[in-house]
């Protein structure tokens, strides 16, 4: 991932790792999740009206039937095709634009193809409510964990938790209370200014890349309870 003050570049992969983690946070999405469906699955995607609600219906092969799914089936499913057929950047720009609502054209940078996506934080002004640090996302990068280690920051490191994974990579997580082992219910940096409703981070100037670039997207805000 690569960022700019207005843009972020995602490869192909990238791009498709982030559309499976908004499915994973936001939960099922019908209407878009059917939208999407359309560019996806073409025409081994259909929907019915049974008892007035929506059902979709796919198809996994030529020579199969069309099978009904629920909405959380479908999302999976997307993301299996998604990660088993090459897409062009166009059409991945497309689905993108779509699953962020927020403009997205397919790119290159440093000679590799991928997707160019808009954030919207232009004229975004914190209202320190502090509902973000409430709400969680449990990420920090590589790069969060080795800023913190070169400048000794025992006190962030002990609340991050370093994971190996089976494919290898290692995952970090934040925040992880020490003595229980627990996520915090929120985030353990955060302060309040005596006698108001108003919240600040005690670790400013080293939080993690997700703070930094918090709601980047409307979106986003409007899914975590952002008053920005």
């Amino acid at each position: 991932m690569k960022l700019n003050d207005l843009q972020t570049f995602l490869t192909q992969a990238q791009a498709i790792d982030s559309i499976a983690a908004d499915f994973g946070q936001y939960g099922p999405q019908p209407d878009l999740f059917y939208k999407i469906s359309a560019l996806i699955l073409g025409n081994d995607f259909k929907t019915s009206i049974r008892n007035g609600s929506k059902r979709a219906w796919i198809r996994r092969n030529n020579d199969q039937s069309f099978e009904s799914v629920n909405d959380e089936a479908l999302g999976f499913y997307l993301i299996h095709v998604l990660e088993t057929f090459q897409r062009d950047a166009a059409g991945m720009a497309q689905i993108c634009s779509l699953v962020f609502e927020t403009p997205a054209r397919p790119g290159e940078l440093e000679g590799e193809s991928g997707v160019w996506i808009e954030n919207q934080m232009n004229g975004f002004v914190c209202k320190r409510c502090a509902n973000c640090c409430r709400r969680l996302e449990n990420a920090c990068t590589r790069e969060d964990w080795q800023l913190w280690e070169s400048l000794g920051r025992k006190d962030i490191l002990s609340w991050v938790k370093k994971e190996q994974l089976n494919n290898g990579k290692v995952r970090y997580r934040a925040w992880i209370d020490p003595q229980t082992g627990r996520s915090a219910e929120s985030c353990p940096f955060l302060g309040q200014k005596p006698g108001t409703g108003m919240f600040y981070c005690t670790n400013h100037a080293v939080k993690p890349m997700v703070c930094r670039e918090y709601p980047y997207t409307k979106k986003h805000a409007r899914n975590t309870g952002c008053k920005g």
